[in-house]
């Protein structure tokens, strides 16, 4: 249902009984109070039980939580008023001590705030504390979500002074994400970093943040990032930022790479971007790219 909601749209909860027998159901899954989650059986069975199905119980909370990620992306900005009926359950299981819990509930919250669009904005302040301190978690994967969580809240908030004096912290937690090769870390942290760019860069210290987001590049594993990434390249250069242009002998080979390997790296339009990007370059520098004329 999940996939059917994000390839389809908010047709398949058009009609208001469904849409509320849904939200029931996932309610009463997330809260584990569907009845295929209730135990039975006498009680010296029911500890085994619990025992050997307490994997299961998350797959099901897991599928549901799912199916909230696409109801966002179905809705659109209309989601924010159903987000109210989840939000006290996700935002707990963001907080548990189980760090598949949280790393589930974090990646949730992002796609949710992706989904929303700027309706996000009243629920900025509550988003961002909780992300900063996702962002500081002993686990990976839910640094990770939290990275790109916080991403997503930096492109679609309005909420730009309460996003703003947060920005020193988010990059003093970024600048590890960034030196971590692990669960798409360095990915998120790219994709983070360079949608802050994009809204904010008066705000960001562009002279330092540059060179290391450069160092670490091409992304290898997300090429989801490569989009905001290259997007914040573009227009740094359109912008005539002193720092990329210093920065154009350390990008060129990243160009290379990316615009002549795996076509599923780029989508066609910021490929398109890219390329008359290297030709200028090339012109303003005869012989800087001379593979660009192969593409």
């Amino acid at each position: 249902m999940a996939e059917n909601l994000r390839f389809c749209g908010p047709a398949l909860i058009a009609n208001e009984t469904m849409l509320h027998n849904v939200i029931q159901m996932i309610t009463d899954i997330i809260t584990k109070q569907h009845i295929c989650q209730v135990e039975f059986g006498p009680e010296e069975e029911t500890l085994e039980a619990g025992e050997e199905t307490s994997e299961f119980d998350w797959i099901v909370v897991d599928t549901a939580l799912d199916v909230v990620s696409g109801m966002a992306a179905a809705m659109g900005q209309s989601f924010a008023e159903l987000w109210k009926v989840f939000e006290k359950t996700i935002l707990r299981y963001a907080g548990s001590s189980e760090s598949l819990e949280r790393a589930t509930a974090v990646g949730v919250l992002a796609e949710c705030i992706n989904g929303m669009g700027a309706a996000v904005t009243p629920f900025t302040s509550v988003f961002m504390k909780l992300l900063l301190h996702r962002l500081a978690d002993e686990d990976s994967q839910t640094k990770s979500n939290a990275a790109y969580a916080v991403g997503r809240l930096i492109q679609h908030s309005n909420a730009d002074a309460e996003i703003i004096k947060e920005i020193p912290t988010i990059l003093s937690r970024l600048e590890t994400c960034l030196q971590m090769n692990v669960s798409r870390l360095q990915d998120n942290a790219t994709g983070c970093v360079s949608r802050m760019i994009l809204r904010y860069r008066d705000s960001v210290p562009i002279k330092d943040v540059l060179p290391a987001l450069v160092n670490i590049l091409p992304l290898k594993n997300d090429y989801e990032e490569n989009e905001p990434l290259y997007r914040m390249i573009c227009q740094m250069y359109k912008w005539e930022d002193a720092t990329i242009r210093e920065l154009t002998p350390n990008l060129l080979p990243v160009f290379q790479a990316v615009l002549t390997g795996d076509e599923d790296q780029l989508e066609d339009e910021r490929r398109a971007e890219l390329i008359e990007l290297v030709k200028w370059l090339n012109q303003m520098q005869p012989g800087a790219a001379p593979w660009v004329e192969q593409l």
